[in-house]
């Protein structure tokens, strides 16, 4: 191998192992915000408060802020793991031309052929749609919690109605 080609191939390792940091770097924190995430509910249920009323209101809010901070944390994580993949794959199109002999781009086509006839419906999906969702579940999940809240459903919401059928009450002709 020559120099070139062994700059380009080290050059192509450290974008692999950079990709690959990103996507454990992804993984730690998606762990890390679901673990709060399931903290917070847990802290929700344990406090036997069905209805929730508005000192639950923080927490609710909260697993928005979380889930919407997941979603963007996990959507940069792949937008850097991208970054150094599409760069690995121009150092590995350069090894190709410069060692024909490897063959090195022919065995990508095979084996991408014969994943996507093992698995065609998993194969069109794309992994880190899946981790972006987890976090919007989150956010979703404290939005309902927080809306429930004010409704005639949640404790805040009964409060009130209960507060207006008083109100009618009194002012009602005798």
């Amino acid at each position: 191998m020559t120099d070139e080609d062994e700059i380009l191939w080290r050059f192509y390792q450290d974008h692999l192992t950079h990709g690959r940091h990103h996507e454990t770097l992804r993984a730690a924190t998606t762990t890390v915000l679901l673990l709060v995430a399931a903290g917070i509910l847990g802290l929700l249920g344990a406090a036997h408060a069905w209805p929730l009323g508005y000192e639950q209101i923080p927490l609710t809010v909260f697993l928005i802020v979380l889930g919407i901070f997941g979603a963007f944390f996990s959507a940069t994580y792949h937008e850097r793991f991208d970054f150094h993949m599409n760069r690995a794959r121009k150092y590995r199109d350069a090894l190709d031309r410069n060692l024909p002999r490897a063959n090195i781009n022919a065995i990508r086509p095979f084996a991408d052929s014969r994943t996507k006839t093992n698995y065609p419906w998993l194969y069109e999906r794309r992994l880190w749609h899946f981790w972006v969702s987890l976090h919007i579940l989150i956010a979703l999940m404290g939005a309902v919690l927080t809306v429930s809240i004010f409704l005639p459903l949640g404790k805040a919401g009964q409060k009130q109605a209960t507060l207006e059928l008083a109100r009618k009450s009194v002012q009602a002709p005798k």
